[in-house]
């Protein structure tokens, strides 16, 4: 009998998708995240701690869970060099299940990371197939370091002249961090500070001595934009712990352009 694919034409509406693997399994297992986008690394590590047991004892199968407000959805897979690959999926919580549409993704996403292509292609592979949403509410994204420069910046199409004075933004953000530290915080949570600019609003959050100060418009902001609040951080810190270290960074700021791919996997800005 022959078996069709399913129609891959369209990219499926997802929250969230994480690539795992778990090596050591004599060992308990050893997790390494590969590759994430609109999930972060606290709930990707609550899912994997609440499914391990289960995932080394069958070495192969498919998961669904209900945790906070989503539906998870796990596939695993035995690579065959003592090795485990694991592809979560993040979706509403009342999401009705594409299985063939999964699965398939699923067995390509596993092929690729038994291949071990680039971290692009897996992220190719990934924005060809799944759509993230993303909020418009964002005006501005400052990245700055506790010690003063200013590392990123991403400013909406529409407040142009807000560009203008972004390096005085930061200077303001940052001296003001030196009394505010405590009470932002350095836990990754979304414990946000908020600073009225204007007629705007700035939120802050810090991370690793690295500040990220987002910009909105003065309204109560979105469950979603607190989401991505939290995993911008997530992200940026991953990508570039070594360079934003305060005892080797360079002073070069160039390095740090390339993160606004990531950006644009959450905000229209």
């Amino acid at each position: 009998m022959m078996i069709l694919e399913p129609d891959m034409s369209i990219p499926m509406d997802l929250l969230g998708v994480g690539l795992i693997k778990i090596s050591d399994l004599n060992k308990g297992g050893k997790i390494k995240i590969i590759y994430q986008t609109g999930i972060g690394n606290q709930l990707i590590q609550k899912i994997i701690n609440i499914n391990k047991e289960k995932v080394l004892v069958n070495k192969q199968g498919f998961l669904i869970d209900l945790i906070s407000n989503y539906t998870v959805y796990i596939h695993f897979f035995d690579n065959k060099l003592k090795e485990i690959n694991i592809i979560i999926y993040l979706d509403k919580k009342k999401s009705i299940l594409k299985f063939s549409k999964f699965y398939y993704i699923s067995k390509k996403l596993n092929e690729a990371l038994c291949s071990k292509i680039s971290f692009s292609e897996i992220q190719q592979i990934c924005e060809q197939n799944f759509k993230i949403p993303k909020s418009n509410s964002l005006l501005a994204l400052l990245i700055i370091s506790t010690s003063g420069p200013l590392l990123f910046s991403k400013i909406n199409n529409k407040k142009k002249k807000l560009a203008n004075f972004e390096l005085q933004i930061s200077g303001f953000i940052s001296a003001l961090l030196t009394f505010t530290k405590e009470m932002i915080g350095q836990e990754p949570g979304i414990r946000l500070k908020e600073i009225n600019f204007g007629n705007q609003r700035f939120y802050l959050t810090l991370k690793n001595d690295v500040v990220f100060a987002y910009l909105v418009e003065k309204e109560k902001i979105s469950k979603i934009d607190k989401r991505y609040m939290q995993l911008i951080p997530d992200e940026f810190i991953d990508l570039f712990q070594d360079e934003v270290n305060p005892q080797t960074f360079n002073g070069e700021v160039s390095q740090f352009k390339k993160f606004g791919s990531i950006v644009d996997n959450y905000f229209i800005i």
